[in-house]
């Protein structure tokens, strides 16, 4: 069925006008034909014949490809502005700061011709795309099954658009690469998806580890001077270097402009350290300050013999890991720093560093991680690119900061992260793109009539909404792409995006089987595994599944865990799982039915409580030794508890930090007290030096205290004095990373009229719920599921405590959320206090 709409206005694009006269490309036969300069490259040749491939595929019809010195007679034209002049357009083409405006573009219609033009070739495919995506085009995911190309009977150029990307460089990539590594299909669709959608790079970062490159480069000077490694415990070593011996300095430096001239298009080279630690003990390098001082001086003289030999080239380094804060000098102009979202060490967190940076250079950019295989495994709820408040808040403050690229390492998993690599991507284009209004726009047409149903799958399991990842869960989510399915009859387009999500799904069941199968059951477990990697090697171009990493991590697991080497990729032999027999729809439809039977939805029994808390005034009915104790945990990453303090009434609390010696170099732990209005009581920071700090709080008015502290990663405790009404507050959805079990008994309110407590419970060890007697009521040996048990007649209103706890992730439905080392310290909700 035709379109009768000639295009839809996208508020994702930034500069938009309305242009006269409109310009007709076609009326029921084509208008115009387009038109090439005799001196455009294959690239733009290929540009313009994808541009008549989608025009055909709109409209049923041909439109020639042409090539013409001026813009003399009406067409479509493609190309720069040397190639065909907009002389008003001037100044919004005009390419600033060397790389800024190099991606710059103009639709302009004239009433005879259309105007698609860049002041470089890659603006003017950008142009080319950005028309059709006025017209209904999409390129949603790489897989050809989400591309949108609308049947129009009309076409017409009405609008005028100015754009060019706030961050000249913009790359999401896979870890692990490409399965069909430099040339197939899999590389092919990639690069497409990144061409449609306008990812790209102006300037061109290489800032990637390069000291073992340097070493590789010169292994024969290297093994000849052992001086030149670090100096590591007493011992000469690599992978780096001893940056104090000028030999070393210069080895670099040569180095660094040999590949300037074997690779004159590179916008720079990086002199990144290799990866890891291990920087150089001797007491020169010492004498040189941190390893910052260090690696940053290194760069500075490298930079400055590149800016001598190759002026406008630069030197790229990280900010990463031992060397993330700035020296205590500026960088020379020609040094570019990413700096990195994740391991960051020393004594600044990366809010800071996000500040910092940009006083010690102009050339400052960030490297994300939006999906790593080894930190999810492609398993929901995933990482930061489907958490979506999160991303967006990030990429927002790196535009804001002055980032001139975003290096985005991701996964080729598009099941769980597509929907958030496809925003990230416009708003890395254009920061302050409405998210919901993006999101709207792809759940509309991706899915059409089970937008609604498909908006809601989504959303369950983004991590910005605080998903519980259960059985529950999982059938929930199923049953939303069951509903989309039963809405998209005689919608074949959608049918089949839909098969995609299906064989994924397929994939989370697999795992979750996995996850939670006792080692001990090796025949299932290679049963789920073969599945799992067959239907992964099977569906691997959906791209639902990250299949490259797949293979080199999974099938390398499954050879070990089960001794058999032919589950391997490197096995010569055939391995048992390949299989190229396509995934019909009909096995994809069968197989989701038995997953859907599979995962069942449970009632919930929830209750929500205000946060009107007060102290519970019970006593220990408990008549063994369990009454009241000091509060002692510990824990890595931020925790929040909550306090209540009687007006002018010292409250008293200890907090340790650096409980993990390996990390005591992260930066100091930030405490935070506030009322329950969030008025600031009090707040500072500790060192990680393993110790104990003492903090008193002394309110004005009787209430809560809310305390939280953020650890950055280098473990930390609290403790109070017996009889402290204190109680840890729980946290939806974020994994509860404590040190070791909690080795003392947790209590928590069972409220006035509570038949059954339901909670939530994932974790390693079964814990203990305890009746108020101390009787055990039950051993939960439910792993990532919801949990009923029955509350005695008379044993409601009370505290319940747990034993052997160990959660990994935790939530009471129907019981407020607070635990306590005590029933006299703990605190419940004003409005069911007993």
């Amino acid at each position: 069925m035709k379109n009768w709409v000639t295009c839809v206005f996208l508020l994702f694009f930034n500069l938009v006008f309305s242009a006269s006269p409109a310009t007709v490309l076609f009326d029921g036969r084509p208008r115009l034909p387009i038109i090439l300069h005799p001196s455009a490259s294959e690239g733009t040749l290929a540009v313009a014949k994808e541009f008549s491939g989608y025009l055909e595929k709109m409209t049923g019809h041909s439109f020639d490809i042409m090539v013409a010195n001026s813009a003399a007679k009406p067409g479509i034209y493609i190309g720069t502005t040397g190639h065909f002049p907009l002389p008003q357009f001037a100044n919004d083409l005009e390419i600033r700061r060397a790389h800024d405006g190099l991606e710059s573009l103009v639709i302009h219609p004239d009433g005879e011709s259309l105007h698609l033009v860049g002041a470089t070739e890659l603006g003017a495919s950008h142009a080319v795309f950005t028309f059709l995506e006025r017209l209904g085009c999409r390129w949603y995911f790489p897989a050809k099954e989400w591309e949108i190309v609308p049947e129009l009977v009309r076409i017409v150029a009405d609008f005028e658009v100015i754009d060019r990307p706030v961050i000249p460089s913009r790359r999401i990539w896979w870890g692990y690469g490409c399965f069909d590594h430099r040339e197939g299909r899999c590389r092919e669709d990639y690069e497409a998806w990144a061409r449609h959608n306008r990812m790209a790079e102006s300037l061109k970062i290489q800032c990637g580890h390069a000291w073992q490159s340097v070493i590789i480069g010169n292994q024969k000077t290297f093994d000849a001077h052992p001086e030149f490694y670090a100096l590591v415990k007493g011992e000469r070593k690599g992978p780096q270097l001893c940056v104090s011996n000028p030999e070393v300095r210069k080895i670099c430096t040569d180095w660094a402009l040999a590949k300037l001239e074997r690779f004159p298009e590179h916008d720079m080279v990086s002199m990144e350290t290799s990866d890891g630690l291990g920087h150089c003990e001797c007491e020169k390098c010492v004498a040189m300050g941190s390893v910052s001082e260090r690696v940053f001086g290194l760069a500075n003289e490298v930079a400055r013999a590149v800016d001598k030999a190759y002026p406008g080239k630069m030197v790229g380094m990280l900010a990463y890991s031992d060397h993330c804060e700035p020296p205590s000098f500026q960088l020379e102009p020609n040094v570019y720093v990413q700096s990195t979202n994740g391991f960051v060490r020393g004594k600044y967190s990366f809010d800071e560093l996000l500040e910092l940076w940009p006083q010690k250079t102009r050339n400052i950019g960030f490297y994300e991680y939006l999906s790593v295989w080894p930190w999810d495994f492609d398993q929901l709820p995933g990482g930061r690119a489907n958490d979506i408040s999160k991303m967006t808040a990030n990429l927002r403050n790196y535009a804001k900061a002055g980032a001139t690229s975003v290096s985005c390492e991701s996964s080729n998993n598009w099941g769980l992260n597509g929907r958030g690599y496809y925003l990230a991507n416009r708003l890395m284009w254009t920061p302050d793109a409405d998210p919901d209004e993006v999101l709207a726009d792809f759940y509309e047409k991706a899915f059409g009539p089970a937008a609604c149903a498909m908006r809601s799958y989504y959303e369950r399991f983004d991590g910005g909404n605080q998903p519980l990842l259960s059985e529950h869960l999982l059938a929930l989510g199923f049953r939303d792409v069951q509903e989309a399915v039963g809405l998209s009859e005689g919608r074949p387009d959608v049918l089949a995006r839909l098969r995609h999500i299906q064989q994924y799904l397929h994939y989370v069941r697999v795992r979750w089987e996995l996850s939670h199968l006792p080692k001990a059951e090796k025949e299932r477990r290679k049963a789920f595994t073969l599945d799992g990697l067959s239907w992964g090697y099977r569906t691997r171009y959906s791209y639902m599944n990250h299949w490259a990493a797949m293979r080199q991590s999974w099938t390398d697991d499954a050879a070990k865990e089960f001794e058999d080497p032919l589950l391997s990729y490197r096995a010569k032999e055939a391995q048992p799982w390949k299989s190229d027999e396509p995934v019909t729809a009909e096995e994809t439809e069968r197989v989701f039915q038995a997953d859907l039977a599979r995962f069942q939805p449970v009632k919930l029994l929830e209750r929500d409580f205000s946060q009107n808390l007060v102290p519970s005034g019970l006593a220990n009915a408990h008549h063994g030794k369990v009454g009241p104790q000091p509060l002692s945990h510990l824990f890595q990453r931020p925790k929040r508890y909550v306090a209540y303090g009687k007006a002018g009434e010292t409250v008293k609390f200890t907090i340790t930090t650096g409980v993990i010696p390996h990390y005591r170099d992260r930066a100091d732990g930030i405490w935070k007290v506030t009322d329950a209005l969030g008025n600031l009581l009090g707040t500072g920071n500790f060192p990680q030096d393993g110790q104990d700090h003492p903090v008193e709080i002394t309110p004005k008015s009787t209430g809560l205290l809310w305390i939280d502290f953020n650890d950055f990663g280098g473990g930390w405790g609290i403790s109070a004095e017996e009889g402290t009404p204190l109680c840890f507050a729980i946290p939806r959805g974020q994994r509860i990373l404590h040190l070791g079990q909690f080795r003392q008994p947790l209590f928590f309110f069972v409220p006035k009229g509570t038949k059954r407590l339901q909670f939530f419970f994932e974790g390693n060890l079964q814990p203990h719920l305890h009746q108020p007697d101390g009787t055990v009521a039950r051993v939960v040996t439910e792993n990532g599921k919801y949990v009923e048990v029955e509350v005695p007649e008379g044993l409601d209103g009370q505290a319940w405590h747990f034993t052997r706890f160990a959660p990994k992730n935790f939530w009471f439905v129907n019981a407020p959320n607070y635990l306590a080392a005590s029933p006299e310290t703990l605190l419940v909700p004003k409005e069911v206090k007993p």
